[in-house]
């Protein structure tokens, strides 16, 4: 959609198309139309089931994150560039990214932090169709363990990964990854 146009009043084809796994990557340009605009976006996108995906991009416009969230929009984190041509930050660390995304969309208040959180985990398990997501028994035991009083901090302040678990096997401890 071209920038500071209007999308139509009701649901357009190519939201009626969409399935309930749809994902729009990245969507810079709903950071740079008139909030009405990006309001009845978010209400199409909502109905139609559509998620959108933000990495919190470096010198590029973000979608409203929050906006997107509060209308039903499924909004999710992810990591598209590992050392690439695209870009030479990525590093495949989610909880880094939490951080990226946190500074980027200017989140200052626990509750923001923590959906920066929620949006590198659960919501990406949810819109990806991950059934199994989280930590239960009986759970794939993938998890990172830092020091840290509550998820806020862990996002704000990065700290270090103590253990790295996938599948129920330590695979890094204090930073270092075990052979």
């Amino acid at each position: 959609m071209p920038t500071g146009s209007s999308p139509p009043k009701r649901s357009a084809p190519w939201v009626m198309a969409a399935s309930s796994r749809s994902a729009v990557s990245h969507a810079f340009a709903l950071g740079s139309v008139p909030t009405d605009v990006a309001e009845r976006t978010a209400d199409l996108l909502a109905e139609a089931g559509v998620a959108i995906m933000s990495h919190g991009p470096g010198g590029a416009t973000m979608p409203p994150l929050k906006l997107l969230r509060e209308h039903g929009v499924e909004v999710f984190g992810g990591s598209d560039n590992i050392r690439d041509a695209w870009s030479p930050f990525g590093n495949g660390d989610m909880l880094e990214r939490a951080m990226m995304i946190g500074y980027r969309a200017n989140f200052r208040h626990d509750e923001e932090l923590a959906l920066a959180f929620d949006m590198v985990t659960a919501a990406a398990a949810r819109a990806l169709g991950v059934a199994d997501y989280g930590i239960a028994a009986g759970g794939p035991a993938d998890f990172v363990v830092v020091e840290a009083a509550s998820v806020p901090e862990a996002v704000a302040t990065r700290p270090r990964r103590k253990l790295v678990i996938k599948a129920g096997r330590v695979v890094a401890r204090d930073g270092a990854l075990l052979s």
